[in-house]
């Protein structure tokens, strides 16, 4: 096992939009996706065996692209216009986009993901600005409460744990001082590593915990890896014992506030990626889908850093069918099947701080933990095989 920490030194916004509010913003997410598209492919040959275990059922659980007796597969002919929705009368006129300049690293991030009730959007400041700007603008003058761009800027950790099982306690052990802190972070967990955002004021204290935790900067992978010969988890801070106080607090809060962690039963999940020379499709295909309001699932997510894109799908064949995202060109086994859990947190103050933590810990115990931090909602996702467990415990609590 071995762990590395890349920190991104690009500042990036947060920008959290109730689903009510999101045809607002579809033009803006246009432009990020087509800002975001890679030029150049890679190659990649390698195909994930499709174990595929058809729950049709399941699609009736998600929002409906419509019925008729064709079909409901995008295709490029249909491209934009399926239930597109057009905001030439609603916004501003969207500058033009700029001429292509020389590539940036800070373009190379961002994530767009839906529950159904938020909308959150992660991507560079340069390209918020560029892209959201004019409808934030509207959304302030017309008051919607409901629509806000977070103050700060924030910077990516991602965190690669290449063999190890215990990743998603290694994450919540690796920023534990920072929740303790009373700290905002904000997690997500893609197809290939776990990304924790961290205020952009803090950068100094997080590279001083990295190396209090035996971490040193290597040039050759331009990223923090574990001091040779040590172990990357530190002896200076009590994991369990902060831990503890971190669940005591979120579920203090939980019950103060009257908030109820929900169990997603009928919206089985799968976290996956698409493969290196298909990631030009891919967004073209989440384009088409993002934009088509009345096709978009539940539950969606795609997140790209550099040469990775991941997504998060509904887990029912047909739906993923229609979607334009079939086994052949996603990656990983269909059956790990994942189920969200969903914390509303629009009683709260939108930079409250430690609950996806406090929570993961509470059900660390259980095994595997994937996380999907919204600004007003925080979603932690468990592996179909665990949530008779997890289920027991949060009754219990």
């Amino acid at each position: 096992m071995s762990t590395e920490i890349h920190l991104n030194p690009t500042r990036l916004s947060i920008l959290s939009i109730s689903r009510d509010k999101y045809w607002i913003f579809v033009s803006s997410i246009q432009q990020l996706l087509y800002k975001s598209i890679e030029i150049k492919s890679g190659g990649s040959s390698e195909f994930a065996d499709d174990n595929d275990i058809s729950e049709d059922d399941e699609l009736n659980e998600y929002s409906s692209c419509g019925s008729g007796s064709g079909s409901n597969t995008f295709t490029d002919s249909d491209f934009l216009t399926k239930g597109a929705v057009d905001n030439s009368s609603k916004l501003c006129p969207q500058t033009p986009p700029t001429p292509p300049e020389e590539e940036s690293d800070e373009d190379n991030f961002f994530h767009i993901a839906l529950t159904p009730e938020e909308c959150t959007v992660i991507c560079s400041q340069k390209l918020m600005n560029q892209c959201f700007s004019q409808a934030v603008e509207v959304c302030s003058q017309l008051n919607y409460k409901d629509v806000q761009l977070l103050p700060e800027t924030y910077l990516s950790l991602c965190v690669d744990s290449d063999g190890d099982t215990d990743a998603s306690w290694r994450i919540l052990e690796l920023t534990k001082p920072l929740s303790e802190n009373n700290i905002s972070l904000f997690f997500i967990s893609s197809y290939f590593n776990n990304v924790v955002l961290i205020p952009y004021v803090l950068k100094d204290r997080v590279v001083s915990i990295l190396r209090r935790k035996n971490f040193e900067f290597s040039d050759i992978s331009n990223s923090y890896i574990p001091a040779w010969g040590s172990s990357p988890i530190g002896t200076e801070f009590n994991f369990e014992q902060g831990s503890q106080l971190l669940e005591k607090q979120t579920f203090q809060m939980f019950h103060e506030e009257g908030i109820k962690p929900v169990i997603n039963y009928r919206n089985p999940l799968l976290l996956t990626g698409s493969r290196t020379c298909d990631i030009h499709n891919t967004i073209l295909k989440a384009c088409k889908i993002l934009s088509a309001t009345n096709c978009i699932p539940s539950f969606f997510g795609i997140t790209k850093a550099d040469t990775q894109c991941s997504l998060l799908l509904p887990r029912s064949r047909k739906l993923r069918s229609q979607l334009g995202f079939e086994s052949p060109y996603i990656m990983g086994s269909l059956s790990d099947t994942i189920i969200p859990i969903s914390i509303d947190l629009s009683k709260l103050e939108i930079n409250s701080t430690g609950i996806v933590a406090g929570l993961a810990s509470k059900l660390s115990d259980t095994g595997l933990l994937y996380y999907l931090s919204m600004a007003r909602s925080g979603v932690i996702m468990i592996p179909k095989e665990n949530i008779g467990v997890v289920g027991e415990i949060l009754k219990s609590t």
